[in-house]
């Protein structure tokens, strides 16, 4: 305006602080509006032009500013170097704008480059640096000044607040943004709906598509029916003529099934003919032995029969005996009457009297002694001699059951055994030949260098069973060997164990050590039986020479025979001329024979049951673990019920017969001792009465006495005879009973065997009738088979008769087909002839002609416009495109609505934190000049801010004053912020309120309020320029003294990194020199 050419080099190294003086007309409002429309702002905003064309010097055609900025700081533009330079070049109808990136290198040369010369990167660069160019408070222009200071009512004060504080512009953007995503979520409505149309049009023209493709493929396989249905006469005789193949060879297989089936009822008639002949033939040796049975039976019959008699006749011969004796003591018990009455006839009636007492003593001692012996001493003695055999018999089944127990603790150990080693072969299969073979081969491999020779071993593992079923007898005879190691010196032999040492091997699973020489040769010419008889040595296949020797060394193998029947091998081997060079033969169960011979003596040890575990070759049979463990607690079940139940049972009856056998032993020891003193008791008596005797004899009459006594002599001479032989028949009847109850017993067993061989008879008779049964059955059946062949036969002719027909009828068919073929055209894809194998047959063809050609006729009424498939597929990417953009712009309005929503909700909170802040700002800046009271007062609601500020030196300056207001600010306040002139105010309504404005102030305490109000607006707002022209033109010189100071200390020191500029047209001379202030002072360029 004013200038022709101005420079202002700001120290902003240094300085951040900036005073600009001059008096009216030196051009510092010019310079205040060059700076702002430098970076992009309008000519109005400075009230000195309505366009940027009114800054044009009078008499030139254009105007240039330039502006350098310098890029550093949180906001710095990272596509920049260190400065940037902005031009704006003012023309008479219109301006330009450049943006040149300044590099300064270390030598401080500046190289420039043009970047933009765009409006809106200028816009950017200046966004990006937080510089906003309409904000009042940071740009307070020389009009603004005045007039805000001449006009400060509420409503003016708190649109200053809401511009400086940038709240308006927030509310006002959230409100556009809120009607930006009213206008987003109508477009997505809009595009949804079109989506949905799409959809439509899409659908409708698939369905066309579809149709028109239906009918295209009905078409073709209307045309390929027709070709094909051409060649079905053809096929329906290639057919038939395949059906009378195959009804051919059904016909050939089945007259073969039917001949086998024949022949193999000729075959199973001859079989139980010979059944039947071999029944009979054992019917007959049945009868004989019937016969044999019978008599047999007879004879026992007859001979319990005769034992019955001999009994009957012993029992009666008893009874007399019992009657003679009892008629012999009779007259013996006479004798002696007779005898004692001839005694005391001569005066011995004491004696009389004693000898008939010892007479009746001696004569129940008799009977005692009589019943003891042959009564109680009998029985007793054939008691113990029952209670004898009974425990025998217990002590052979105890015998017995411990051997059952060894044998099952044989078993179980062996079981284990068994088990251990195939647990220990799962995890490495030469562990069957011992629990640490793995780990003894690992750790042989590891010290090989120690070794001269690697040993071999285990010896098993080299040799492999030829026929598994020599399994048990191979490792019978290989047991003590299998897991042995060879080795060539001993000191391999020595370190061998050393590392048996290391592995810490138990003692009884160390293998043995056989040290042998390698020498890589086989022994030849060994001393084996004849190749007529099989040797377990011809049996195995050996890997290994050395092994090999060495077996045949340990073991002798060549010599042992492998005979199957173990009668006949005790036959063979028992003999006085056994194979030469036989030693021993085995059985299958590992059962043993060893031959007779001059050096050796024939012996047979049967098989203790052992099994194969499967030691030699993968072809063995292996045993099967679970198996094995139900079998295992299977024979831990039996060993526990032997030795808790049955042995302690047979204990227990063992205990019991041995105390009843010594009961009844030492009854028997008491009868005999009885017996003895009641026989010693009878000698005395017989002494007592032979005196006595003697002496009455002597007193009287000899003749008669002696007669008596003679008399008595043969009557007891003959009770003995008597007595005697009751004793004898009473043994004979004794000898007969032991000796009728096993004959009753053999008598019922033959008896029972001649039952069961009539019942095996009668079963004999049964199962003759059965086989005649089944010889009538096959006989029947042989007929109809044979009635079947021939039937087959007549068949089988037919067939061919037929297969000459249809081959006749096919080739007039053809000659048709090639007729007809003229008329029809073949497809594309068809072959001629065509594939017919999945073409229904010619009924269902025709019918499916017939049906294509009325579907085919309906759809092409129906069917419209040809849509191709070019055009559906770019309908679908064209609604896929449309769809991705619709969901895209769903979730931008998502996203903006939540954005908005956060902002919404944190606006209020900004709002009031602003509002405390600024106020606390204010009252901090009164405070300085010290007699100030007041504050700021916000209204949000009438948007007013009330400046409540009253010196404190006045008294009631506030008391019954009056000011007058509107309700509506917006009508009457005067917009200093535009063009200065203010517009027609309403009427107004005086009220009665306190006075709150600073009418009561001088001109300089209002200037001090203004710039402590703007100071505050500055406390909550961040940018990097802050600019006042002609702040002081109401100030006193205190006042603006006390703001200048104030401005100056705010912006060196709260601010440092803010640039603060001021303009002034009063003298700075007497403002204070501090650093970061830099002063410049500009010359009057006009009037």
């Amino acid at each position: 305006m004013c200038h022709a050419n101005l420079l202002i080099e700001f120290d902003v190294a240094n300085k951040n602080c900036f005073y600009i003086g001059g008096p009216n007309g030196s051009g510092k409002s010019a310079l205040f509006a060059a700076m702002n429309m430098g970076l992009g702002g309008r000519g109005s905003d400075s009230e000195r032009g309505n366009n940027v064309q009114a800054y044009i010097k009078d008499g030139t055609t254009q105007a240039k500013i330039t502006i350098t900025l310098t890029n550093e700081g949180l906001n710095a533009l990272p596509e920049y170097d260190e400065l940037i330079s902005i031009e704006r070049t003012i023309n008479r109808t219109a301006s330009k704008y450049t943006i040149r990136n300044i590099k300064v290198n270390t030598h401080k040369y500046k190289m420039e480059r043009v970047v933009s010369t765009k409006k809106s990167d200028v816009d950017s660069v200046v966004t990006r640096l937080n510089i906003h160019l309409t904000n009042p408070a940071f740009w307070m222009s020389q009009d603004r000044s005045r007039s805000f200071l001449a006009n400060f009512k509420p409503s003016t004060v708190y649109k200053l607040y809401l511009e400086s504080t940038n709240l308006e512009n927030i509310r006002q953007s959230y409100n556009r943004f809120a009607e930006s995503i009213d206008h987003s979520a109508e477009l997505v409505t809009a595009k949804s709906e079109e989506i949905a149309n799409e959809k439509r049009k899409l659908k409708r023209a698939q369905e066309s598509r579809v149709l028109q493709l239906k009918l295209e493929k009905d078409r073709n396989l209307l045309a390929s029916y027709r070709w094909k249905f051409l060649f079905c006469r053809v096929r329906d005789y290639d057919n038939n003529i395949m059906l009378n193949k195959k009804k051919q060879e059904v016909h050939k297989k089945l007259h073969k099934e039917v001949k086998d089936a024949y022949y193999k009822n000729r075959t199973e008639r001859s079989e139980v003919q010979k059944k039947l002949q071999e029944l009979r033939d054992e019917v007959e040796v049945q009868d004989e032995e019937i016969k044999e049975s019978r008599a047999d039976v007879d004879n026992l019959r007859k001979i319990v029969n005769d034992l019955k008699h001999e009994i009957k006749m012993s029992e009666s011969q008893m009874r007399r005996k019992k009657v003679e004796i009892m008629l012999i003591r009779k007259e013996i018990a006479k004798a002696q009457k007779q005898l004692r009455e001839a005694l005391g006839k001569f005066g011995h009636e004491e004696l009389t009297k004693k000898l008939a007492e010892a007479e009746d003593k001696r004569e129940s001692l008799n009977i005692e002694i009589e019943e003891i012996e042959h009564v109680q001493l009998k029985a007793l003695r054939k008691k113990y001699e029952k209670l004898t055999k009974e425990l025998r018999n217990e002590e052979e089944e105890k015998f017995n059951t411990r051997g059952k127990i060894a044998t099952l603790r044989r078993t179980i150990e062996q079981d284990q055994k068994i088990l251990r080693s195939m647990k220990a072969t799962k995890k490495n299969d030469v562990n069957k030949f011992g629990p640490y073979m793995s780990e003894i081969l690992t750790e042989i491999d590891h010290r090989s260098s120690q070794f001269k020779q690697k040993p071999k071993g285990p010896l098993g593992k080299y040799v492999t069973l030829v026929e598994p079923k020599w399994a048990c007898a191979t490792e019978e005879c290989f047991k003590n060997i299998a897991n042995n190691f060879l080795c060539c010196s001993q000191e391999d032999a020595a370190t061998l164990r050393k590392i048996f040492d290391i592995l810490k091997i138990p003692s009884n699973d160390r293998p043995t050590i056989v040290v042998s020489r390698f020498t890589g040769i086989k022994y030849e010419d060994l001393q084996q039986p004849g190749y007529q008889f099989k040797t377990l040595y011809r049996t195995l296949a050996f890997s290994d020479v050395d092994v090999h020797n060495a077996i045949i060394d340990k073991s002798n193998c060549e010599q042992f025979l492998l005979i199957e029947d173990k009668t006949a091998a005790m036959k063979l081997m028992g003999c006085d001329d056994p194979p030469k060079y036989a030693v021993k033969a085995y059985t299958p169960d590992a059962s043993q024979i060893f031959a007779n011979g001059l050096h050796s003596q024939y012996r047979f040890y049967s098989s203790r049951g052992k099994r194969a575990v499967g030691l030699f070759g993968v072809n063995q049979k292996q045993v099967d673990e679970e198996t094995l463990e139900q079998e295992l607690e299977a024979a831990n079940r039996e060993l526990i019920r032997l030795e808790n139940h049955d042995i302690k049972l047979i204990e227990k009856t063992l205990r019991e017969l041995t105390m009843e056998r010594s009961t009844i032993k030492s009854t028997i020891d008491k009868l005999d001792k009885k017996t003895r003193e009641l026989q010693y008791e009878r000698v005395k008596i017989d002494r007592n009465i032979n005196d006595w005797k003697a002496d009455m004899t002597q007193c009287a009459n000899t003749e008669q006495v002696d007669n008596i006594n003679d008399a008595l002599g043969e009557l007891q001479e003959k009770l003995s005879i008597l007595e005697e032989e009751a004793y004898c028949i009473q043994d004979k009847l004794d000898e007969l009973d032991e000796k009728f109850q096993p004959a009753i017993k053999t008598k019922n067993e033959s008896e029972k065997n001649y039952v069961e061989l009539q019942q095996e008879v009668k079963g004999y008779a049964a199962q003759t009738l059965s086989f005649q049964k089944q010889l009538r059955k096959l006989d029947e059946d042989g007929e109809a088979g044979k009635n079947r062949l021939d039937k087959l036969k007549s068949n089988e002719d037919e067939l061919y008769h037929d297969e000459a027909r249809l081959k006749s009828e096919r080739d007039e068919a053809l000659n048709i087909v090639e007729k007809e073929k003229v008329t029809i055209e073949r497809p594309r894809r068809e072959a001629d002839p065509p594939d017919l194998s999945e073409f229904p047959s010619t009924k269902d063809a025709r019918k499916k002609i017939i049906e294509m050609h009325k579907a085919i006729s309906r759809d092409a009424a129906e069917c419209g416009d040809t849509v191709t498939i070019g055009s559906v597929k770019e309908f679908k990417e064209n609604l896929k495109k449309l769809r991705e953009s619709c969901r895209m712009l769903e979730e931008v309005v998502e996203e903006m609505q939540t954005v908005h929503n956060g902002r919404l909700k944190a606006y209020p909170t900004l709002k009031k934190y602003t509002e405390l802040k600024v106020t606390d700002k204010f009252k901090e800046l009164l405070a300085i000049r010290g007699h100030f009271v007041g504050g700021l007062e916000f209204d949000h609601e009438k948007e007013n801010l009330n400046v409540n500020v009253h010196s404190t030196k006045e008294k009631d300056a506030l008391a019954g004053k009056e000011y007058s207001s509107t309700d509506e600010d917006e009508d009457d306040e005067q917009e200093f912020y535009k063009n200065g002139k203010p517009k027609k105010k309403r009427s107004k309504k005086t009220k009665k309120k306190p006075v709150c404005d600073l009418k009561g102030l001088s001109g300089g305490e209002r200037s001090f309020v203004t710039a402590a109000l703007v100071m505050s607006l500055w406390e909550v707002m961040e940018q990097p320029f802050r600019m006042l022209d002609e702040f002081d033109v109401f100030m006193d010189m205190m006042n603006r003294k006390l703001v200048m100071d104030l401005l100056v200390e705010m912006a060196t020191k709260k601010f440092p990194h803010n640039q603060f500029i001021f303009f002034t047209p009063q003298g700075i001379k007497e403002l204070n020199r501090v650093d970061g202030l830099q002063i410049f002072e500009m010359e009057k360029v006009r009037d």
